[in-house]
């Protein structure tokens, strides 16, 4: 049971303000991160109005304000972590990314984009299942990899 409060909230109230300030907190954990680690440009993503590194002595104390402030407020106000599942979350964008693809052949989705030139209607038929077949595989085994390792680590233990 918890205790009382000075600073009562109603469900809905928690639920609302732990919703805000966990977005601030994530946000401010990426701005901390992408401070200290700069981004590297990927095959078919560039960074642009990338931060700076000597622009983190000035914005890293500003951040550990905020980030102090953050904590004060949801310990007076008592509020709960929120649970976010980082294997479930990115197996979730995996299955989503092989639908994506799957979307993008020829014969199920990118003809409504246009008429697709027979050779790349024919190289895409041919590679997009491959690589929608290796990123369903990889979901998956990224969808087993803790059980398998927990099932291992509970055998020797």
């Amino acid at each position: 049971m918890k205790a009382q409060l000075a600073l009562p909230l109603n469900e809905a109230q928690q639920r609302r303000l732990t919703v805000a300030l966990a977005s601030l907190e994530r946000l401010l954990a990426e701005l901390r991160s992408r401070l200290e680690r700069p981004c590297t440009d990927l095959r078919l993503t560039r960074y642009e109005d990338r931060l700076e590194p000597d622009e983190a002595a000035a914005l890293l104390p500003m951040i550990c304000q905020v980030e102090l402030r953050l904590r004060q407020m949801a310990d007076e106000l008592g509020l709960e972590p929120l649970s976010d599942s980082v294997r479930r979350g990115l197996v979730a964008g995996l299955e989503l990314a092989a639908i994506h693809l799957y979307e993008c052949r020829p014969t199920s989705g990118l003809t409504g984009c246009g008429a697709v030139a027979a050779p790349t209607a024919a190289y895409l038929e041919q590679q997009l299942p491959d690589l929608e077949a290796q990123v369903r595989r990889l979901a998956l085994g990224l969808s087993q990899a803790r059980s398998v390792s927990k099932l291992e680590a509970e055998s020797h233990g």
